[in-house]
């Protein structure tokens, strides 16, 4: 089974995680914050030390200002986000080498400047139906 298509982006300035304001809490289990210029960065904790990322730490800051120390959280995946009410959001590929993802309006301001046959076509994924957005190329859209 073949991967979907991905996005590749060319980013000059990625928002690291001091410079983002978090949406979420343990109880829902995700943690997500988006920059104005439409970068996004998420992450599935719900308390405890966990396994992700091999264990390490990532400290974060809510958009109520709060300090929270995610204890080796999981990527989590743009589906999840997107069926939270989060986003939309997709996954894509950072200057050839990074991943990473970006909201749906941005990317599509993305392909609609650089890529004349390319469209972001929705579909849904998976047995509980998570949304995703996939680039499309011609007119077999």
């Amino acid at each position: 089974m073949a991967n979907d298509p991905r996005l590749h982006l060319e980013a000059e300035d990625i928002p690291t995680r001091d410079e983002l304001r978090y949406h979420g809490s343990k109880e829902e289990g995700l943690w997500y914050a988006e920059s104005d210029d439409g970068f996004a960065s998420y992450f599935a904790w719900d308390g405890g030390q966990q396994d992700g990322y091999g264990g390490r730490h990532y400290d974060i800051t809510t958009v109520d200002g709060e300090e929270v120390t995610l204890k080796g959280p999981w990527s989590s995946r743009a589906g999840v986000v997107n069926k939270a009410g989060y986003g939309p959001v997709m996954d894509v590929r950072f200057n050839r080498t990074g991943s990473g993802a970006v909201t749906v309006d941005r990317a599509e301001e993305a392909v609609d400047e650089y890529l004349e046959d390319v469209e972001l076509e929705r579909v849904e994924k998976f047995s509980n139906d998570e949304p995703y957005w996939i680039p499309r190329r011609g007119d077999g859209l």
